[in-house]
């Protein structure tokens, strides 16, 4: 999984390893605390890797047919785990952009004609740590 290096603002933490929530371009998001949250204030701004950990991969025909809207974002299912909506950019391997993040081969397929496709995919988790 290909990781993205954002600016965050340091919103709360549960502990270390633990459920923490920082805020991106405006959006809220629950991830795994790699980054010790514990030692920063609320508010604080800090350079975040975010390593996407995509579930076992679904059906086919549901990732492709998981974005009607054609759109580019992370929708929280609950905890830290997320719908990641998005468009395959590439192949060999497949990158998707789904706007925060670019995910590398959240499925494998080799076939050009599915770039431009717009997909969704299930992140089992999404990890912070400081970059």
């Amino acid at each position: 999984m290909t990781h993205s290096v954002v600016t965050a603002t340091f919103i709360a933490t549960e502990g270390d390893y633990l459920e923490a929530v920082i805020e991106v371009d405006g959006q809220r998001l629950h991830v795994m605390d790699e980054f010790g949250g514990v030692q920063l204030a609320a508010g604080t701004l800090f350079q975040a890797e975010l390593w996407p950990m995509v579930s076992e991969l679904g059906d086919w025909d549901a990732i492709f047919r998981a974005n009607p809207g054609r759109e580019k974002r992370l929708v929280r299912l609950d905890g830290w785990r997320y719908l990641a909506l998005g468009v395959v950019v590439s192949v060999d391997p497949v990158v998707c952009d789904c706007g925060l993040l670019q995910l590398e081969n959240p499925f494998t397929t080799h076939d050009a004609r599915c770039v431009g496709a717009y997909i969704g995919v299930t992140l089992a988790r999404l990890d912070a740590c400081l970059a």
